[in-house]
């Protein structure tokens, strides 16, 4: 079974579980590694996810995994939030970040741009970034091609 084949598996087990905790797949991940193969599920919740709930889906995924039968041979499943360093993927992880400094690069017609700035709003797909200058710096969600929150100190 090829890495994208179990990436699209692990979408597919993850999905009934997901909803059952009101949570949603931020990225997922497979990698191999010394005979062994990583798999890496990054989730959230609009609210923001709990280790907690990270260990339940973990467990699930675990069973349905086991049930499945999907990987033959020794496999690590890691579940949790994305974390800092990683970027924001999904419209609905920005919502909860209004307020928050990000580093964001973004298509324009003249090539693409990077800025920093805090997250002002986000209306429909719209995100309004306040600039250091203070000047409000609007961008469809579709532009952007990479947007990272910044450490506060």
């Amino acid at each position: 079974m090829t890495i994208l084949e179990i990436k699209q598996k692990l979408q597919e087990l993850l999905t009934p579980i997901l909803d059952r905790h009101n949570a949603f797949l931020v990225d997922v991940a497979v990698r191999p590694e010394r005979g062994t193969k990583i798999l890496q599920a990054y989730l959230d919740t609009d609210q923001g996810i709990t280790i907690g709930e990270c260990a339940e889906i973990s467990r699930e995924l675990g069973r349905a995994l086991a049930q499945d039968g999907l990987l033959q041979g020794p496999y690590q499943l890691e579940v949790s939030s994305p974390g800092m360093d990683r970027p924001l993927r999904l419209l609905r992880q920005f919502r909860k970040n209004i307020g928050r400094k990000f580093k964001v690069t973004f298509r324009r017609p003249e090539g693409s741009t990077t800025t920093s700035g805090t997250l002002e709003s986000v209306e429909e797909s719209t995100l309004t970034f306040s600039a250091e200058s203070g000047e409000p710096i609007k961008v469809e969600f579709a532009q952007i091609i990479e947007a990272k929150e910044l450490l506060p100190w």
